[in-house]
């Protein structure tokens, strides 16, 4: 069995050969057959979840503020816009009363050739703002939860009327599935959601997290949600070929958790037993490590404890220009970056939790990275 790899550029690469003997199989997300994306998308709006159409949700002299990931995420947010607008057109919305926010959470900001592909024909035609979390003056505090983590998220959220957030919907290892309250918490929210939820899923294993809806952090960022006022989502979940298979319009939590059943359902896969070495990519999440972790968050769940994970991607930024705490830190033993946190001395909680998420898997397997992007230190 040849095994390639989904990723421009690797098209001379001969993939890796496996003896049939040795082959447990080859898993990837299911493709659905002949699925109508406009179909779907229509359906999707004609018939939200625990809410009003849109079109009907909205009154005519709100001011709107759309909330779209950023260009790390596949999402096809201009096909969206097309159908959002349509609605607010419908509810007699006008263009200089919609705003757009690009949530990209801790990720660098986009560039204008980035925004361009990102928004297609909708750029240049409404006002956009890129979220800066660590700039106190982008920020205001909406209150605390009820667990008393206190609440700051970007301060276009208060000047707005009603708040919607486009996404889509798969499987994650902070969150359990991406999506929903995701689009503010982390996306446009400030460091102290950041870094309680990232820290305290850090302490958990990515089997008990990614795919788990019903989770801790899950819970914490849709009651933050409700705070700061997000009022209605547009969420998709695609195949395996990228294909649109849903549409998830309406309330954050009941349209959120609709599509985070069809997401399971595409993208978990059966295995007999944990495999000895497991080969797997990143693909779409490849533009530096911070993104391509995700393959040795969804690897470790396939391999045996005392196994090997070889983790492929190109990571043509580097690690995290955005964290350049993971290189000043570098890998030490999950207890000991527990322990540096815990003392105070780390100062970027966030990059801390994401080298404890890499440290539970090097301290329990063997880990290789296959990457022309990072060099060896």
């Amino acid at each position: 069995m040849k095994v390639s790899f989904p990723y421009p550029g690797y098209e001379d690469i001969d993939g890796v050969e496996v003896p049939d003997a040795n082959l447990i199989g080859v898993y990837a997300p299911r493709s659905v057959q002949d699925v109508d994306e406009e179909e779907v998308l229509a359906r999707g709006f004609a018939e939200p979840l625990g809410a009003l159409r849109l079109r009907e949700a909205v009154n005519p002299k709100d001011r709107v503020l759309i909330l779209i990931d950023d260009g790390t995420r596949s999402t096809p947010i201009p096909r969206l816009l097309h159908h959002v607008v349509r609605d607010l057109w419908d509810a007699q919305v006008l263009d200089k009363q919609i705003v757009l926010l690009i949530a990209q959470g801790t990720h660098r900001e986009m560039d204008k050739k980035e925004m361009m592909q990102k928004l297609g024909q909708f750029y240049g035609r409404f006002k956009v703002h890129q979220h800066r979390w660590l700039d106190e003056s982008n920020l205001h505090e909406y209150g605390r939860t009820s667990d008393g983590t206190r609440v700051t998220a970007n301060s276009l959220l208060r000047e707005a009327d009603f708040v919607i957030g486009l996404g889509s919907i798969v499987p994650h290892r902070i969150k359990g599935f991406s999506g929903g309250a995701k689009i503010v918490f982390p996306g446009v929210s400030g460091r102290e959601m950041q870094e309680r939820n990232q820290w305290e899923a850090a302490q958990f294993k990515s089997e008990q997290v990614m795919g788990v809806v019903q989770n801790p952090m899950r819970l914490r960022i849709e009651e933050a949600a409700r705070i700061v006022g997000l009022r209605y989502i547009v969420n998709l979940v695609s195949d395996g070929q990228g294909k649109i298979a849903g549409c998830f319009v309406g309330d954050p939590v009941h349209a959120h958790r609709a599509g985070c059943k069809l997401s399971q359902e595409l993208n978990s896969v059966s295995m007999p037993h944990r495999a000895d070495i497991v080969l797997i990519d990143s693909h779409p999440a490849d533009r530096d490590l911070w993104q391509s972790a995700k393959g040795f968050y969804s690897g470790s769940i396939a391999v045996r404890d005392g196994g090997t994970l070889i983790v492929v991607s190109p990571n043509a930024e580097g690690v995290a220009e955005n964290h350049p705490t993971m290189l000043g830190i570098g890998y030490r033993p999950f207890r000991e970056i527990v322990q540096a946190v815990d003392a105070g001395e780390v100062e970027d909680i966030v990059g801390a939790a994401v080298l404890a998420d890499l440290a539970q898997i090097v301290d329990r397997c063997d880990c290789i990275l296959v990457s022309p992007g990072i060099m060896k230190q």
